[in-house]
């Protein structure tokens, strides 16, 4: 449960409140347009997050790493583009004139810039989020179990406060633009904008750097600095929006506002309640994301206890060459998860694990020690018995082990006698790829 509640507010969270303050804004400033406009790019952007999720995670794409890094590249440029033009019609959005040519063509330019730039954000955040439905295997058990619906429940409730902390801070933003408070939060979201944007050049330079593409240290030691500390941008974009509420709770107390009849007093001092009940609301926000990323991450943390990488028997050819790993059968047979370590020519550890499916059987379950979702983190073997992957915390059903799909090991081409298990070296070869040197 705890596992896809840190997940989910760590993937939606900082972009939730950012997507908060830029509709705020639109409805604000751009009025009808922005907010027709804005919208549509929120629905694009759910649109392209649904088809990356879908192809990244059921079709193997050539340099399917591109696909994600294009993404950073074009939200960082349409973030550039979206501050120079705020910067250049800033003037006329915040003139109180209601009907002026450049205003309205300003609102037009705006929102679809902040449209493209919206798109893009959840182009690169949300398939992750997408997909964590589909990794809830409950090693066997199927929907109907407590396993699934304490993945449920964390995932659910993930969704839930990061839609209370986007909601709350647009109803705080638009609560304060009707009482006159427009500057701050105009500032806020242009920080919370740049803010986003260091966050986005991090996740950039960590492809980019660890592929070689760039080669400098200095951007691949701000690059790892920026994913350790990933969770402090979303506490910066939560202080940005509790400026704005902490502002609205001294001028409910301090201004006072002229009106000719009890409904208007109702009125408005219905509208600082309202700002004021919003800001509690994303106090408690800040807090439930405060708790996922450090007191639920500590809670959630799990002692693994590897098996030990073990060496098989190398069967060498007529010239001496490695050419077969041999792991004999009775190595095996006691229904633990083993591992095994092969070091290559190119100086690659490429690991493999064998399994017995099912006990008094001769059905073993071969792979690498990796799949095609979490790469080389590999398995471990829980109190209970279950084969579990070590990133993602899948549990394997023992049956499907040494087929293909989701979280299952890669497959490998072996073969079995009565005595042993025996791996072609040159499938060592063709993978290690994987595993780092």
């Amino acid at each position: 449960m705890l596992t896809y509640l840190i997940n989910v507010t760590d993937d939606m969270l900082a972009l939730s409140l950012l997507t908060g303050m830029v509709l705020a804004f639109l409805d604000t400033f751009c009025r009808s347009s922005g907010r027709l406009i804005g919208r549509l790019g929120l629905l694009a952007g759910f649109i392209a997050a649904a088809v990356r999720a879908y192809f990244t995670n059921t079709r193997r794409i050539k340099d399917g790493w591109k696909v994600g890094t294009y993404g950073y590249g074009f939200s960082l440029g349409f973030l550039v583009l979206t501050l120079i033009l705020l910067a250049v019609f800033a003037y006329f959005l915040m003139r109180k004139k209601e009907k002026s040519k450049m205003k309205t063509a300003a609102s037009w330019v705006i929102s679809l810039s902040f449209a493209l730039l919206m798109t893009a954000f959840l182009y690169c955040s949300l398939p992750n989020v997408l997909v964590y439905p589909f990794k809830f295997d409950t090693g066997g058990n199927g929907i109907i179990s407590s396993e699934f619906f304490l993945r449920l429940g964390g995932y659910l409730l993930g969704i839930i406060i990061c839609a209370l902390s986007g909601f709350g801070v647009y109803k705080l933003y638009m609560c304060s633009a009707l009482k006159g408070i427009r500057a701050v939060p105009f500032a806020a979201m242009c920080t919370g904008l740049v803010l986003y944007g260091v966050y986005f050049f991090g996740k950039l330079m960590a492809v980019l750097t660890t592929r070689k593409i760039i080669d400098d240290l200095d951007l691949f030691n701000f690059a790892a600095q920026s994913n350790n500390l990933s969770h402090w941008y979303t506490y910066g974009l939560f202080i940005l929006a509790l400026v704005v509420g902490i502002i609205f709770f001294i001028k409910s107390f301090t201004k006072k506002e002229p009106f000719s009849t009890k409904a208007q007093q109702r009125k408005q001092r219905a509208l600082w309640r309202s700002g004021k009940r919003y800001s509690l609301v994303l106090i408690a926000c800040f807090i439930a994301g405060i708790l996922c990323s450090t007191l639920f991450v500590e809670m959630n943390k799990v002692v693994i206890r590897e098996a030990p990488v073990e060496e098989p028997v190398i069967i060498k050819d007529a010239g001496g060459e490695d050419k077969e790993l041999q792991v004999p059968l009775e190595m095996v047979s006691d229904g633990h998860l083993h591992r095994f370590g092969y070091k290559t020519a190119e100086g690659s550890h490429v690991r493999f694990i064998v399994v017995l499916k099912q006990e008094n059987t001769s059905n073993y379950g071969v792979g690498l020690d990796a799949c095609e979702i979490c790469g080389e983190a590999g398995y471990y073997e829980n109190n209970s018995g279950q084969i579990v992957c070590k990133k993602c915390n899948v549990i394997m059903n023992r049956t499907t082990i040494g087929m293909k799909g989701g979280c299952n090991p890669i497959i490998i081409d072996y073969d079995m006698d009565e005595n042993a298990i025996t791996v072609p070296v040159s499938e060592m070869i063709k993978n290690q790829k994987i595993f780092k040197n």
